[in-house]
């Protein structure tokens, strides 16, 4: 029979016995993220649950003349945050202090333990255990101890110690250490004379190494990365961070690179409760590689600030800006950050204030691609200001609209101007289930006032465009069943009805506007050009019609196919460029998208021209692709557009087993008949424990430059818990291998 007693001490650690499923009880090995949820069942019901300190055994004995008090059998001792177990425990009065012997299990915030002996004293919260196992609930980590001393509440000393985020039994990689000092209050262990070993490998030496065991930063080393690229050559960095306040952070990276020189990085981050900021820049005071496109000195800035100063309000100021044209080229580290043309610098205010949306905006660009002209460069916006009302909740169910804009374009070559635009709108959407009917009228004005040479008249033109549409819609459905499953087809014709009145607006430059991408959606638009600039004359009927197969127990929407065409009228007389169309009828388009079983999808859109001599198929894009709970991922996809892409890319991701996956990608450009990004690689390594992940890439960043393929090898080793070693391999993957995510 047990029994109980209570003892009015202070003592903060909590225990537990050294059954392996108490030390991992609620702790998910098999996440990749840390999920430890604190289940009230590894402590078992307190007998008293008032009492601070409690005890019981199955026997209990107390010598009055030593003042100790002997407990056996299944012997338990509570504290109000703590908890302790063993198979017999001696308490001394005179010193306040137990010691345990057989089968511990101890357990504090943060951590537990298993040993086969360990002393306690109560009330100055010290202790030491020995041959322990001990586990990181905060961080999902594991290790094994010869000794370990317990300072207080928060912090502990081990000797003769391995450290693994790896689920037990597997040790795939762990950190042996002569010491290590574990600091939960400050969420950081510190280890000496370490060595980081793969398997029983050692491939690394540290004299002194530190570690989070939470998610809270520290100052220091961060974990340095490595590779080569043929502009480059070997780089190493190596990144110190500095944590300077709770909402804001510093990081130094220097840079090596064997063909460049030492590069400097920055990087600065603000975190208030309604506002971040980050600023960060790169200085290479003497680049080693001559080069007639540049100077020796390079270096870039970037800045981005949001705010949300008032309810309704956002603020955002974002600027790049980099020394020479060719920098990103030479120091970029993605496909993405290579390719880009224009670097954007914008300042802009956002204000909702219930039906109205405001916006304030200064706007620019630095051209960093040399092959574009002048006149193909982008306007500057200094400024722009634009304000949109949408109202819904009018009587007889009356949308009301309005769309109002000024802006000042500057330009270094071409015309500059002022434009002011007014766009009102009334429509009666009618909709039912079986259908709708939406009459829409809008009336289109613009203003400008151009810096010309010529007469006043010339520099003040204008437009006012009346524009009304008419959208009607059918939906018939019909039971019927999909590869043996019950499902509903639905067929909806559609008919929109636009015309638009003309007016002259040939003497107005082109600021911001550009021709719509004629496609299935693009039929029922009430303007055919992108941006002010230009509103188009129209008479015409556009046609659609839109099947649907969805799967009668869950909705899942099957297989969607569209077609559709304009038929015109009347000639189309406002253009941006070129004479007046005169064809009666738009090209048609077509759009298809299936979903079969739980891993394949595809679609397909086409759009055919029926005026042109031959090859009237001018644009069209197939994609496949494949994605499996295993993680397999196979994607092809093909885009054409006549005179402009012709690309096939293809990429796989697949797993064999738990430890090894293949990766490949093949992007080749028929247009310009050369490959544009080849990679190859490989990952292997335990689920949620290491990763080792490389590849090797050649690639272009500009398909139209006659320039050669850029070289890169990328080695990435990813221990969950301390870090990755070497180069961000799987952020690159993440942009070039549609579906891929890596383990977080």
């Amino acid at each position: 029979m047990a029994c109980w007693f209570s003892l009015s001490l202070l003592w903060p650690f909590v225990v537990n016995a050294a059954d392996p499923s108490r030390l991992d009880q609620g702790i998910n090995w098999h996440a990749c993220s840390v999920d430890v949820p604190q289940h009230s069942d590894v402590v078992p019901q307190r007998p008293v649950p008032q009492q601070p300190i409690q005890l019981t055994a199955d026997q209990i004995s107390h010598d009055q003349n030593s003042a100790q008090t002997e407990l056996s059998g299944a012997v338990k001792l509570w504290r109000l945050d703590g908890y302790a177990e063993a198979d017999r425990l001696t308490y001394f009065e005179a010193r306040r202090a137990a010691e345990l012997f057989g089968n511990l299990f101890v357990q504090q915030p943060g951590l537990r333990f298993s040993a086969d002996q360990g002393f306690l004293e109560l009330d100055n919260q010290r202790g030491w255990l020995d041959q322990v196992e001990f586990r990181l609930t905060a961080a999902n980590a594991r290790g094994a101890a010869s000794r370990v001393e317990l300072l207080n509440k928060q912090q502990s000393t081990y000797q003769g110690v391995t450290y693994t985020t790896c689920p037990p039994g597997k040790n795939d990689w762990s950190l042996a250490a002569a010491d290590l000092e574990i600091d939960m209050q400050e969420g950081w262990g510190s280890a000496t004379h370490a060595r980081l070993r793969l398997g029983r490998v050692p491939i690394l030496y540290l004299p002194y190494f530190t570690f989070p065991v939470d998610d809270r930063r520290k100052t220091g080393f961060l974990i340095p990365s490595a590779g080569s690229s043929n502009r480059r050559g070997t780089e190493l960095s190596t990144p110190y961070y500095f944590n300077l306040a709770p909402n804001y952070d510093a990081t130094l990276t220097p840079r090596w690179m064997s063909k460049r020189g030492l590069m400097m990085g920055a990087e600065f981050r603000y975190l208030g409760s309604r506002q971040r900021a980050e600023i960060s820049g790169e200085y290479l005071p003497n680049d080693q590689l001559e080069s007639p496109d540049h100077g020796e000195e390079r270096r870039a800035l970037r800045f981005y600030h949001v705010s949300r100063p008032i309810k309704g309000m956002t603020t955002r100021i974002e600027t790049d800006a980099v020394s020479d044209s060719d920098y990103l080229d030479d120091f970029g580290t993605g496909l993405a950050i290579t390719s880009t043309r224009n670097l954007e610098r914008v300042g802009e205010i956002r204000y909702r204030l219930g039906n109205w949306q405001l916006l304030g905006r200064v706007q620019s660009f630095q051209t960093i691609d040399e092959t574009l002209s002048e006149s193909s460069r982008p306007y500057r916006r200094l400024p722009q200001l634009h304000t949109s009302y949408r109202s819904y909740d009018n009587p007889f169910g009356i949308n009301l609209g309005f769309r109002g804009e000024y802006t000042h374009f500057k330009h270094d070559t071409l015309s500059n101007g002022e434009r002011l635009i007014l766009r009102p709108s009334i429509s009666l959407p009618m909709r039912r289930s079986w259908g709708h009917l939406t009459p829409n009228l809008s009336l289109n004005y613009a203003a400008y006032d151009l810096q010309l040479d010529d007469s006043a008249e010339e520099s003040k033109p204008d437009y006012f465009v009346p524009a009304f549409s008419l959208d009607s819609g059918l939906v018939f459905e019909r039971e019927t069943s999909w590869f043996g499953h019950n499902a509903y087809q639905t067929l909806e014709p559609r008919l929109y009805y636009l015309y638009a009145k003309h007016d002259d607006q040939s003497d107005i430059p082109d600021f911001d506007t550009a021709d719509l991408d004629l496609k299935f959606s693009n039929l029922f638009k009430q303007n055919r050009f992108t941006g002010s600039d230009r509103f188009g004359d129209a008479n015409q009927l556009a046609f659609g019609l839109t099947t649907r197969w969805f799967q009668a127990d869950n909705g899942l929407e099957r297989l969607r196919a569209s077609i559709g065409q304009i038929y015109y009228a009347e000639d189309r007389e406002v253009q941006l460029s070129g004479s007046t169309e005169e064809d009666p009828s738009s090209a048609v388009v077509a759009e298809l998208a299936a979903r079969f079983g739980s891993a394949w999808q595809t679609s397909l859109s086409l759009r055919r021209n029926p005026h042109l001599e031959e090859d009237n198929i001018d644009k069209g894009r197939f994609t496949l692709r494949y994605r499996t709970a295993a993680h397999q991922l196979f994607n092809v996809d093909y885009n054409f557009k006549r005179n402009s892409i012709e690309d096939l890319d293809v990429s796989v991701y697949w797993p064999f087993g738990q430890q090894l996956s293949v990766f490949g990608k093949w992007k080749h450009s028929y247009l310009y008949d050369r490959n544009m990004n080849r990679i190859v690689g490989f990952e292997y390594g335990g689920r949620c424990c290491w990763k080792l992940r490389t590849f090797y890439q050649r690639y272009v960043a500009n398909e139209d430059k006659d320039e050669d393929e850029e070289s890169r090898f990328m080695l990435q080793l990813e221990l969950r818990g301390l870090g990755s070693l070497g180069q961000q391999a799987d952020r690159e993957l993440e942009q070039s291998i549609y579906g891929y995510q890596p383990e977080r």
